[in-house]
């Protein structure tokens, strides 16, 4: 079995965001998962949050 490892960092600039870390979190679990095939395997799929400038 193989197993890989993606780090992607996602930088977002404007308003202040309303939504709680863990609802950022789950939006971006949920949005990226739907982009894998399951016939590949399901992703395990983890969320860091760092906010800055707040």
């Amino acid at each position: 079995m193989e197993e890989q490892i993606i780090t992607i960092t996602i930088r977002t600039k404007g308003e202040t965001c309303e939504m709680s870390d863990d609802a950022i979190r789950e939006w971006y679990e949920q949005h990226v998962a739907a982009l894998f095939d399951p016939r590949y395997g399901t992703p395990a799929i983890q969320v860091d949050v760092q906010r800055v400038g707040r």
